[in-house]
């Protein structure tokens, strides 16, 4: 028999952040035509209702707040060990790809392979997500680029708690935030025809999900290649039936290649300590430490510190909905040669809601924290918005759509490698796909994203007036049946 505690397994990173919103109930009306659908996913497997989920799935609807897990609300495969392969290849079209305001249309060929494993043993559990391949522009000046996303998970489980180690890894030609690189996030959604294995990586590889532990690398201008990596320990140790303490510590980095535009490579240290206790079988409240360590090894001496405070509170309904609100002060403590030592008080904090119905699901968060700057700053205080739905249409198709915005304010302003010294970015997309057969399914998307640069002394195209960006791709991506390793 399997091995499970109150903390399952769950293989999906989160932030550490919390801040409450208002606005998170609009969700709900995104998806609601789906809770009067019959429960049929794609692929004809009959779902289970919501009445009927197992003691362990109820369980794990439990996890701390605190911690770095958060609750599965898909179907997923569930207690089995397994490996999917899928292979995606697409022809799009890209305009603006270097943010010069060219409106030009190039064409886009992308070979893409995924793996994904899952393997269980009594007491330990293992995840590995990789996506990966080319993608061949018809603009010579850009040529080929390659792309590479990794996630690697290992836990080590007892009666009461849990160890985890995990590796996020990323070589892209741009940032990782609304993934251009792979046409968009419906593009990589395609990747693994709706098999649902790459939850790891569509999830926040490049550190848009770990949000807290970095590396927090959202946008660049123009095609850029970058390696981003974190790495997180984390504990969580139950102290009665109903409270838990959690520790997770990190350490994350970007570094650019063949840099020309000058970007800044940053390394993040981070730490953060939590109690949580259980209301009851929905309701639980934490209270969290945080620390943030931020340096640039190519700018001497400039670097800084944030320590926050968050009081937190999630309401959980197993299988359901996920909601987590919560936030508190953070004091920033900056060092730069240039403008000497100082500290700032701010606040900073995470509201997130995710909700399931039996053939739509949609999720809707907020996070305000400092990151390392992207590349363009030391340091930034940075607001970060998503909003995604999806749908079943019957048996064969699938839809979704996905919004994202983030905003980014220098936070020492002594050095800079662009113009502004703050940045918008936004984007919103959506794609359609349908199963063709048993191993195949045939997806076409679409996205929009700008990027523009506020209060710039020089200007520019993708200053104040932004740039402009579309990228659409129609695909076929080869998916066998998962491979059973039990």
């Amino acid at each position: 028999m399997l091995f499970r505690n109150r903390y399952g397994r769950n293989f999906l990173g989160k932030g550490a952040g919390c801040m409450a919103l208002g606005v998170l109930g609009l969700v709900l009306s995104a998806a609601s035509a789906g809770a009067q659908s019959t429960d049929t996913p794609a692929g004809g497997a009959q779902s289970s209702p919501a009445q009927d989920t197992p003691p362990a799935a109820q369980a794990e609807a439990n996890l701390p707040l605190s911690g770095v897990d958060q609750p599965n609300l898909g179907s997923g495969l569930g207690s089995r060990s397994y490996l999917i392969p899928a292979l995606h290849v697409s022809e799009g079209i890209d305009t603006n790809v270097n943010d010069s305001g060219d409106s030009s249309i190039y064409g886009v060929t992308r070979v893409l392979g995924s793996l994904s494993l899952q393997k269980l043993w009594n007491r330990s559990s293992m995840g590995l997500d990789y996506v990966g391949g080319g993608a061949f522009y018809s603009n010579s000046g850009i040529g080929a680029s390659q792309v590479h996303e990794l996630s690697f998970e290992h836990h080590y489980l007892w009666k009461t708690g849990q160890i985890g180690v995990r590796d996020s890894f990323s070589y892209l030609p741009e940032g990782a935030f609304g993934y251009g690189a792979f046409g968009g996030l419906g593009g990589l959604s395609g990747v693994d025809g709706g098999t649902g294995g790459l939850g790891g990586v569509t999830g926040g590889l490049g550190g848009t999900s770990l949000g807290f532990f970095g590396p927090g690398q959202f946008a660049t201008l123009g095609q850029q290649e970058n390696i981003s990596n974190v790495t997180i320990a984390d504990i969580t140790q139950e102290l009665s039936p109903r409270s838990a303490v959690t520790f997770a510590g990190s350490y994350g980095l970007i570094h650019f290649l063949n840099n020309p535009q000058g970007y800044i490579d940053s390394r993040q240290t981070s730490f953060q300590a939590g109690y949580n206790y259980q209301l009851n079988r929905r309701d639980q409240v934490a209270v969290l430490y945080g620390f943030q360590s931020f340096r640039y090894p190519d700018i001497t001496g400039t670097h800084f510190e944030t320590h926050l405070w968050h009081v937190m509170y999630g309401h959980r309904v197993s299988g359901r909905m996920d909601l987590t609100l919560g936030g508190g002060p953070q004091l920033t403590r900056i060092d730069s040669p240039l403008l000497g030592a100082s500290t700032r008080l701010s606040m900073s904090g995470r509201a997130a809601l995710r909700y399931r119905f039996k053939r739509a699901s949609a999720s809707v968060s907020y996070d305000r924290y400092n990151t390392s700057g992207s590349g363009f700053y030391t340091g930034a205080n940075t607001d970060l918005a998503r909003f995604s739905v999806t749908r079943e249409m019957g048996r064969l198709w699938h839809v979704d759509g996905n919004v994202g915005y983030t905003r980014s304010s220098e936070l020492i302003g002594a050095y800079s490698a662009v113009n502004g010294n703050s940045y918008d970015y936004w984007y919103a997309g959506g794609a359609i796909s349908r199963q063709l057969g048993r191993d195949f399914t045939v997806v076409a998307s679409y996205q929009y994203n700008r990027l523009g640069f506020s209060n710039c002394p020089i200007g520019g195209p993708a200053c104040e007036a932004g740039a402009n960006r579309h990228v659409a791709l129609v695909g076929l991506t080869w998916h066998p049946r998962p491979v059973r390793l039990d």
